[in-house]
């Protein structure tokens, strides 16, 4: 028998779309008696404040006004259902090891997915190909230090693959896009940093209890205040043009909340301009390149020259000059 939740999911999917439920129809698809069909509408009224009522002339139940609450609830639990099964399917989107655990997250949540999405689940994939493998004992690691309250000490590869021997304090642990980082107060640089969990080479959980004081806030703003991952402490603005096609192709892509787009027309055709705050440049530069010729930054200079010297310096290393 479906939970309570997916039968309600039910009621206001047949009340918004057929303009009313019937006690029958919902004992006819979730198998259940009529005092417990009758109890559902009663908690859709006292729980949630639903303004649902049985009409004489329609003969069913349907709302005397208009009622969002539940506005698309079902179809947008069915798309985090689409989410978590593709999600489970490679743990190292989801670190989960445990074959218990994924089929745990599925079954609860078909438990409540109302019943006329379960057939057209497979119908949809969430699929991403790129993905950073984890190291799920260095994950294990890091939990211990958050939920014990204890300093970890990591051994850890700089971008010159160096190994930075370093006590850190775990803040807090990002997935961005497909890849994992821990925010960490740093003893070393005496500041907060962020590592890429891919290049600790190992850790180890030491008896040392924490010494700082740093609230969550601290640690978001930090993150939030421009794009990329890489951050310092200097926020600019770059402005980027993107030309016809992929004027088109951008024009609903949000790098950063912060983001702000605008479309016009100019001697070259439809343009997508993007005003963007960053504080390092080799993530920004590498979306744009993806874009080929159809994206040019504009400002500020330093980072145009930057972007420019990375194509004449691919262009020198792989293209040759007949003569």
């Amino acid at each position: 028998m479906a939970s309570q939740l997916a039968r309600i999911f039910y009621i206001d999917h047949r009340i918004r779309t057929r303009k009313k439920v019937t006690v029958q129809e919902i004992i006819a698809e979730h198998e259940v008696s009529e005092i417990t069909a009758k109890r559902d509408i009663e908690a859709m009224r006292d729980r949630l404040n639903a303004p649902i009522v049985y009409d004489r002339k329609l003969k069913g139940y349907t709302y005397e006004q208009e009622f969002k609450l539940l506005n698309f609830a079902g179809e947008q639990l069915f798309l985090f259902y689409i989410l978590a099964k593709g999600l489970t399917k490679n743990p190292n989107y989801l670190p989960l090891t445990a074959e218990y655990s994924r089929n745990v997250i599925i079954s609860k949540i078909d438990e409540i997915l109302p019943s006329q999405y379960l057939g057209v689940s497979d119908s949809f994939l969430y699929l991403n190909s790129d993905y950073e493998k984890i190291d799920f004992n260095l994950l294990n690691k890091i939990i211990i230090g958050f939920s014990e309250r204890k300093k970890l000490l990591i051994y850890y590869f700089t971008k010159n693959r160096d190994l930075s021997k370093r006590y850190i304090e775990p803040l807090k642990v990002i997935c961005y896009g497909t890849k994992w980082y821990l925010a960490a107060y740093c003893y070393v640089r005496e500041e907060i940093r962020l590592f890429s969990i891919s290049r600790i080479d190992r850790m180890e959980v030491t008896d040392k209890p924490f010494e700082q004081k740093i609230e969550h806030k601290e640690v978001d703003n930090i993150l939030n205040q421009s794009f990329g991952i890489a951050k310092s402490k200097e926020i600019k603005l770059a402005r980027i043009k993107f030309y016809e096609p992929s004027s088109y192709y951008v024009k609903n892509l949000v790098w950063h909340n912060n983001q702000k787009t605008k479309e016009y027309t100019d001697q070259s055709g439809k343009v997508t301009e993007f005003v963007i705050p960053y504080s390092m440049p080799e993530e920004l530069v590498g979306k744009v390149l993806k874009y080929d010729a159809g994206a040019e930054i504009l400002e500020p200079q330093e980072l145009r020259e930057y972007w420019i010297n990375i194509i004449k310096a691919t262009n020198k290393k792989y293209v040759t000059t007949e003569n």
